[in-house]
């Protein structure tokens, strides 16, 4: 799976074991499995000031409805990296429960995300090696 691809996954999965309908995006390699980024449409307080929000607690990258490939205002949140792993990815793919969708944003566009990530005080150091490589790769 490329960098950037965007999947609708109906039952995400939080590790507290909370699952909700999620669009998230793939933003790295991890071994055999991907990292992805979480997106929410809920304001919660944050600004909506088109593009990176990195020093925001906490830290989102913002487009606005329409801008891209999105149907609503988005915020990719950046203080929580999930892992998803590639034999569940392939189970939910198969089964319809995650929607992938391919080459729906630009690669520039996720430069941008990767660099606003990449400047946030909340990546883990152990994920920022991997968000490094993907960035760059665009």
């Amino acid at each position: 799976m490329n960098c950037g691809t965007v999947l609708y996954d109906k039952h995400y999965q939080f590790p507290n074991g909370e699952t909700i309908d999620k669009l998230v995006i793939v933003v790295s390699e991890f071994g055999t499995d991907h990292l992805v980024l979480i997106t929410t449409s809920q304001p919660k307080s944050k600004k909506k000031e088109k593009g990176c929000q990195s020093k925001d607690t906490p830290p989102s990258y913002f487009i606005p409805q329409r801008t891209s490939w999105f149907d609503k205002d988005t915020w990719i949140e950046l203080h929580y990296i999930g892992e998803l792993p590639d034999a569940i990815c392939h189970q939910k793919l198969r089964d319809g429960t995650i929607v992938e969708y391919q080459n729906v944003l630009a690669p520039s566009l996720v430069r941008e995300i990767l660099d606003c990530a990449l400047d946030s005080d909340f990546i883990d150091e152990f994920y920022r090696e991997f968000l490094q490589r993907e960035r760059e790769k665009l």
